[in-house]
């Protein structure tokens, strides 16, 4: 499903993606950027436009400068009763790209959602799956330039549409 997003918010995310680049380099995150050729303050925008087409698609109330450092999970959809669906979400620069995961990755998440760039403001947001599928499905990849992790191929994730019916369904049960 591809998201469109508009002028200001690419410049919102431009500045969240570069405060939050900030603001774990001053909390002593350690930066686990994969891609070396690639600037990580670009990176770190790429996540958060990624986030906001999640929001976007579900219309979320979402602020992309809502300062921390990442807890596990991107996304939080209310359901009913103060309970939430976590997502986390998984974004890349690659159209075609699949989903990865770095191998100490915690899966601290209910549900990972793939998010591909496909122009500067145009994102697909390609599909989603499952924690129990993640671990079922995942299979160890080596990238190159020192990247081994864990892959779900995008022809492996399930559609937008599923993760809707299943959040309603969950609403009004």
């Amino acid at each position: 499903m591809m998201v469109r997003l508009n002028e200001q918010e690419m410049a919102l995310t431009d500045q969240a993606g570069k405060l939050r680049w900030q603001l774990a380099r001053a909390a002593g995150v350690k930066d686990k950027v994969v891609d070396k050729d690639r600037d990580p303050f670009s990176i770190d925008v790429l996540g958060v436009r990624a986030e906001v087409a999640v929001a976007k698609l579900f219309d979320l109330d979402f602020s992309a400068s809502t300062l921390g450092i990442d807890s596990g999970g991107d996304l939080f959809i209310p359901i009913k009763d103060d309970s939430f669906f976590c997502l986390q979400i998984k974004a890349t620069f690659h159209p075609l790209g699949n989903l990865l995961f770095r191998h100490d990755c915690k899966f601290e998440f209910r549900t990972a959602v793939l998010v591909c760039q496909i122009e500067q403001n145009l994102y697909d947001v390609v599909g989603c799956i499952g924690i129990n599928q993640i671990h079922a499905r995942k299979k160890s990849v080596d990238k190159g330039k020192g990247y081994t992790g864990w892959q779900i191929d995008r022809q492996q994730l399930s559609p937008m549409p599923e993760l809707w019916a299943y959040i309603q369904e969950r609403r009004l049960s």
